[in-house]
């Protein structure tokens, strides 16, 4: 078995004799070893026998055929399915092609001859044409998948905001472009005509139908974060994007951007971190415990032994520890946030009074009991089912969500030990923010903080209103990554 390389330079020169010193600069092999080194640097273990496998794998397929070339490396190159994001990435950035067809798409997008202006490119007024998503849907329902790239193009163009001066991940412009298309309800859509279009279908070939659909959407998805890679390639530059992907402790990696493997290395993390954090503060509040001096208590203690002051007392302050609210946004891409948020502050329960959960989209419901059941194997898409959490169309609502939260349970619970913690970006798809709610249980907790898993430049952008709810806090806190997550929790407990 071939053992895994650290990219020394004498095995890289050995690795080069292996395939020939005679090979051009520039060459595909030449790339292909550049390609390697990244994926080890990625993390990704990757043997010199790999590698001359992949040579070898190269032979018999067609390197003008992108799918089948990508399909050739994935094949020798990766043992792991949680690194294959990685590979994915750092495939477009090495062998990355330009598109062609730019004048196509922009017809999609408006009238034959006018040309486009501010207010067309602004995605702050969050409308979808619709003659876009009319061709997204006809493209989805007769699987074409040239007009598909060509729509994921003019979607990234549209929505991603790639054209900012600040460039931010992947993943986060994935998430600005796939909440303006809504592919859920797209979905819902083409099953809706489908099932209008023709005859009574048996259940089974009614879900087949859908499967086939959903792998259509999924195909799309990919699509869009191929041509967020693209983009991000012509930006920033081979190497710099590529760097995106070097080692970093787990605690500083963003939670937004986090890679398949760094959300499981996250969750590994979690269990320890809870540990050496509830250590920390148990340590503080033992230092704490040392108050003034209780006179009385002392002169009577000296009595025993002759009116020497050998056991002086002290009047110790009382240690109080909060019960904790906490709500967690688990829609969209800050799910995972919510997740890590519950997940510590639950293995951390025994350092507050009571701790109580609530999870919401568009409604709110508690879920202290599913975390006791499941503990840190709790997964966001779970509860999505089998409770309240959805109550409309399954977008963010925070209004319905502060409203509903404050009738049902913060009228009634909420009292001056109360500290209510609220997890999400703020985005509530220009619906009513519920400021008076939000208010009302400001007043009446101890203490109400918000924290918000985006970055702090990104706040207060399209229909993010952070500057709305921030009056009515008692703290807002960038919480990006674990590291700041936990410097919130030891503040507060």
């Amino acid at each position: 078995m071939g053992g895994t390389t650290d990219g020394r330079p004498e095995e890289r020169l050995d690795q080069q004799e292996r395939l020939g010193q005679t090979v051009p600069a520039g060459s595909v092999a030449t790339t292909l070893l550049g390609f390697t080194h990244r994926l080890r640097d990625a993390g990704i273990p990757v043997s010199m026998v790999e590698t001359l496998d992949s040579v070898q794998a190269l032979r018999h397929v067609d390197v003008t055929d992108r799918g089948a070339f990508r399909a050739a490396l994935a094949a020798t190159l990766v043992k792991r399915v949680e690194h294959r994001v990685a590979f994915e990435s750092l495939f477009d950035i090495y062998f990355a092609v330009r598109r062609e067809g730019a004048d196509v798409r922009t017809s999609l997008d408006r009238p034959s001859g006018s040309e486009p202006d501010a207010a067309s490119k602004d995605v702050d007024e969050g409308t979808v044409s619709t003659d876009l998503l009319k061709a997204l849907l006809d493209a989805l329902r007769s699987g074409d998948r040239g007009a598909l790239r060509l729509l994921a193009e003019l979607a990234v163009d549209r929505f991603g905001g790639l054209g900012g001066e600040r460039i931010s991940s992947e993943r986060y412009y994935l998430y600005r472009v796939l909440r303006q298309l809504e592919l859920s309800s797209l979905l819902r859509e083409m099953m809706r005509l489908e099932r209008e279009g023709s005859d009574a279908r048996s259940t089974f070939a009614e879900r087949l139908l859908r499967d086939e659909h959903l792998a259509r959407v999924e195909e799309f998805r990919r699509m869009i974060a191929q041509e967020i890679r693209r983009q991000l390639v012509e930006r920033r530059g081979a190497g710099q994007a590529a760097d995106v992907f070097h080692d970093r402790p787990i605690e500083d990696v963003d939670f937004l951007s986090a890679s398949p493997t760094e959300l499981r290395q996250m969750r590994e993390a979690i269990r320890p971190l809870a540990q050496k954090l509830a250590a920390r503060i148990a340590r503080r509040r033992r230092f704490r415990r040392h108050g003034r001096l209780d006179v009385r208590r002392t002169i009577r203690r000296s009595l025993s032994a002759g009116g020497v002051l050998l056991d002086p007392a002290f009047r110790h302050p009382k240690a109080a520890r909060p019960d904790i609210y906490l709500l967690c946004d688990i829609s969209g891409s800050v799910a995972e946030f919510a997740r890590f948020t519950m997940s510590l502050l639950y293995a951390m329960k025994e350092e507050f009074s009571r701790i109580r959960l609530f999870a919401f989209v568009d409604g709110i419901d508690e879920v202290t009991d599913v975390m006791a059941r499941q503990s840190h194997e709790l997964a966001p898409r779970n509860l999505l089912y089998g409770t309240n959490v959805i109550t409309g169309d399954g977008h963010s609502d925070y209004g319905n969500v502060f409203r509903r939260f404050w009738h049902v349970y913060g009228h009634a619970d909420l009292d001056p030990r109360s500290t209510v913690i609220v997890t999400g970006d703020a985005r509530g798809n220009y619906r009513d923010p519920g400021l008076e709610a939000l208010g009302l249980v400001g007043e009446r907790a101890r203490k109400l903080y918000w924290l918000n898993p985006e970055p702090r430049e990104d706040w207060n952008t399209t229909d993010s209103i952070m500057d709305a709810y921030a009056p009515h806090c008692h703290g807002v806190f960038e919480a990006r990554n674990l590291r700041q997550l936990t410097d919130f929790v030891y503040q507060i407990a």
